[in-house]
């Protein structure tokens, strides 16, 4: 079996915590309408908003799915509490991170993420300017999203590793499914003990 020399981290929900409900709640405020309405058109039209559409179109499409009519003035509201939402850095995850870094190990971020968050995470997350991730792959500035294979190939590419180099850690099993596919080492981030099993299955792939 090929020895670790990489993990690649999604961004949301593994670097960064779950969506912030406090800022969902306000988007609902905004919106007044029911949850499962709103989530139902956020994550329809996501994907677009992922592949770099802007937040102003991307709430063009949104509003009206949901009954609610487009203003600038709501859209630039929904965005900023959009963004918030998912900016919440996990800080556990980040010190590990850091800690893999210093024995050796190489890191990379595959991350479906909007222009606007990754704006938002470049202008204030010191730590994403520095040599932290030598690999950062974001599917706005590609074009390109998670489960596509081809997004993985970008940052296998960039690492200059092989997949079974590399464990790839994601809280969604779609993606998860697609890195196994093409023969990466799969970790799936998921619920409050999330990070010490990550811990412990890194200890017995690393031995």
């Amino acid at each position: 079996m090929a020895q670790i020399k990489a993990v690649i981290f999604d961004y949301g929900g593994v670097i960064s915590t779950e969506q912030v409900r406090s800022e969902v709640e306000a988007m609902l405020a905004l919106l007044q309408v029911e949850e499962s309405q709103f989530y139902r058109w956020y994550y329809y039209y996501r994907p677009g908003y992922d592949l770099g559409s802007t937040g102003e179109e991307y709430w063009q499409q949104v509003l009206p799915a949901c009954g609610v009519e487009y203003t600038p003035e709501l859209a630039a509201k929904l965005i900023a509490h959009d963004v918030r939402s998912w900016t919440r850095i996990n800080p556990g995850v980040l010190q590990w991170a850091a800690g893999l870094k210093r024995n050796g190990y190489r890191l990379g971020i595959i991350s479906n993420m909007v222009k606007e968050v990754l704006d938002y995470m470049r202008a204030n997350f010191t730590w994403l300017g520095q040599d932290l991730f030598t690999s950062q792959v974001y599917s706005c500035h590609w074009r390109v999203i998670k489960p596509d294979p081809r997004i993985y190939r970008i940052s296998l590419q960039e690492l200059g590793l092989e997949p079974e180099e590399c464990l790839f850690v994601d809280d969604l099993e779609a993606n998860i499914a697609a890195a196994r596919k093409l023969g990466f080492k799969v970790f799936h981030y998921q619920g409050a003990t999330a990070f010490a099993e990550l811990q412990s299955y890194f200890a017995l792939c690393a031995d």
